[in-house]
């Protein structure tokens, strides 16, 4: 039950920052040009490809942690306590 939970928490957690990911390069790129406007020069746009690994780590290992204490304490539960909350 503890890996189940918290292999669910990490997959959530992929997904946001999969979407997130996906999201923040065009609007990036936009607001980069949108500010070179307002401010009358040109801003180099650069998207690094480390940078994006680093924040799948950083958000991999969040997602464990923030998962481990509601599985943790699923994992202490009897299937009679389950049932006799519900």
């Amino acid at each position: 039950m503890l890996r189940i939970v918290i292999a669910e928490g990490i997959l959530i957690g992929v997904l946001s920052w999969l979407i997130g990911a996906l999201i923040a390069f065009p609007v990036s790129k936009l607001l980069s040009e949108g500010v070179g406007v307002i401010f009358g020069f040109t801003i180099h746009f650069a998207f690094s490809p480390v940078g994006v690994l680093l924040w799948l780590g950083i958000v991999v290992v969040l997602a464990a942690v923030a998962s481990f204490l509601p599985a943790w304490s699923a994992s202490r539960l009897t299937v009679r306590d389950v049932l006799a909350y519900e």
